[in-house]
């Protein structure tokens, strides 16, 4: 039995939806930024020279007054003090804050 095509009973697929929030760098390492619009979150991907890109965490809510930094904790690249994390946590604000004004 054959089945119709998904694709060809639904209509076109729509384009897909620019989820790049930013970059930060920092040395030789960057820090990508992709918005989830599903669950309204930006999740953050180490990527090094040489090395594969690895999952940091997540920003959930940053269109809330208080969104929040959750960072997976089995990886190498850890922030040395709190305030780096705080910083780093505002950072990723900034970027989506510039993303969805451009919008």
């Amino acid at each position: 039995m054959q089945y119709p095509s998904v694709q060809g009973s639904q209509g076109p697929t729509p384009a897909p939806q620019e989820i790049e929030v930013g970059v930060e760098v920092d040395g030789s390492t960057r820090i990508r930024c992709l918005l989830d619009p599903d669950w309204g979150s930006v999740m953050c991907f180490r990527i090094a020279p040489g090395e594969l890109s690895i999952y940091l965490g997540v920003v959930t809510g940053p269109d809330t007054p208080t969104p929040n930094l959750h960072l997976v904790s089995e990886h190498s690249w850890r922030f040395p003090t709190p305030e780096m994390r705080e910083a780093f946590r505002q950072s990723v604000l900034d970027l989506y804050r510039r993303w969805s004004a451009d919008r």
